[in-house]
């Protein structure tokens, strides 16, 4: 990833700083050659927006040879820094500072990393990118295993790739204070799901699967139904288990429909893991 660090001048500054700080913030350093704090301060900064992981825009403006923008500014003293959010200066602070204060600085005025995350996750969701969607949010969850935000976020993506056993704890343990609409929605799709995903089909073949003597046949018959029920999880698991005993079960159809349901699947993490698997069965 490029890093968002730049000279800016007076063509550039409203592009970089006024417009650029509306979608993330820019801290904007005014420094000079002449100044000795000036040249530890830079070096600073620039290591710091790589350890955020590029979450603010580093904008650097030599006095020197921007005088119409210090001029406007009505810079005094070098360094000065401010921190731009939105097109206006929230903040700033001059002279030196110890790296611990304006790490502190910095970190105030950036966004939640999590709540950066489930604004990504949310956005490639509306895309239809589920499975791009569900690694993001995993990562916010991780970040913020407590935000209820969050969790509806997640469960709302496991029940649209019909993950539906990932999603029940999840709305399970949302607390009855934070139980809204979103929540209520999700619960009821949730629970359609449910009843449209275990067919009578599905449930005479569970059942018949306990008692069996040769329980292959009926696996493969159950990880069908799965896959038309959109359990993608549980027909891989079985289709996996089945070829893990013979890899040309059913003269190949079994292998043949795994490849079907990874070829089909929007969810990365699901699809790379049974690769995995089948890649080594075959090799």
């Amino acid at each position: 990833m490029q890093a968002d660090i730049f000279d800016v001048t007076v063509q550039d500054f409203q592009t970089i700083i006024a417009q650029g700080s509306v979608n993330k913030p820019v801290l904007a350093v005014f420094w000079s050659s002449q100044c000795t704090i000036c040249g530890a301060l830079l070096p600073l900064l620039e290591q710091l927006q790589r350890e955020h992981a590029n979450g603010f825009t580093l904008a650097k403006i030599n006095c020197e040879t921007e005088q119409q923008i210090v001029q406007h500014f009505e810079i005094k003293s070098v360094p000065t820094v401010y921190m731009f959010v939105n097109g206006q200066g929230v903040d700033g602070f001059a002279g030196e500072q110890t790296t611990d204060f304006i790490n502190n600085f910095i970190k105030k005025h950036l966004p939640d990393p999590a709540l950066a995350l489930l604004g990504d996750a949310q956005t490639l969701f509306a895309q239809g990118k589920l499975g791009e969607a569900k690694a993001t949010i995993i990562q916010a969850q991780k970040l913020s295993p407590e935000d209820n935000q969050i969790k509806l976020a997640t469960a709302q993506i496991y029940l649209a790739l019909g993950e539906f056993e990932n999603a029940k704890p999840i709305l399970a343990a949302i607390p009855m204070a934070d139980q809204n609409m979103i929540y209520h929605n999700l619960m009821s799709e949730l629970q359609l799901a449910e009843q449209s995903a275990q067919t009578p089909e599905i449930t005479a073949l569970e059942n018949a699967l306990m008692d069996a003597a040769d329980k292959q046949p009926i696996q493969y018959q159950l990880a069908i139904q799965y896959h038309q029920a959109k359990r993608f999880s549980e027909a891989l698991a079985l289709l996996y288990s089945l070829l893990c005993h013979d890899l040309g079960y059913e003269n190949g159809d079994a292998k043949k429909n795994m490849l079907d349901i990874l070829a089909s699947v929007d969810d990365a993490a699901l699809v790379s893991e049974y690769r995995r698997k089948l890649y080594s069965l075959l090799y």
